[in-house]
């Protein structure tokens, strides 16, 4: 998003790095995000996964949408990505699991796993599942 690109309709807020308007901004822009409220389920990934600040504050308040709390890694991933397809870049996914496993982390302060540990766990997951599920999904059998 640029720094003056409005974020609702009729919304005279303009983005600045550094100021309140910002927090705000990215917390009405997840909110519209978790409730696709005028986006659809394939954006959300393409947001989280933007490398800025802006994004960042949304990537976090988006996940704040989230309780993991008690869950098993793979089974908070499944919740996580049950609201929308993981798609773009290596990259993009990867700016995306790193917020997945920083959320994660915040509502299971009682593991002794690391956000590094949980982050590498979680994409070994996630390569796993292409490897198990791959040719379906490129078959186009698996939605």
């Amino acid at each position: 998003m640029g720094s003056t690109e409005q974020l609702d309709q009729g919304s005279t807020d303009t983005l600045a790095n550094g100021c309140k308007a910002d927090s705000e901004a990215a917390k009405r822009l997840a909110k519209r995000l978790y409730h696709l409220e005028g986006f659809k389920h394939c954006d959300v990934a393409r947001q989280l996964g933007k490398n800025n600040e802006f994004s960042k504050l949304v990537a976090e308040e988006y996940l704040r949408f989230f309780d993991f709390t008690g869950l098993t890694l793979d089974k908070a991933l499944r919740t996580f990505l049950k609201a929308f397809p993981l798609m773009g870049e290596t990259q993009e996914r990867e700016r995306v699991l790193i917020h997945f496993s920083h959320r994660y982390c915040h509502c299971n302060p009682e593991e002794s796993t690391t956000e590094d540990g949980i982050h590498t766990l979680t994409c070994a997951l996630m390569l796993l599942n292409t490897d198990l599920h791959g040719h379906l999904l490129l078959a186009g059998l698996i939605a």
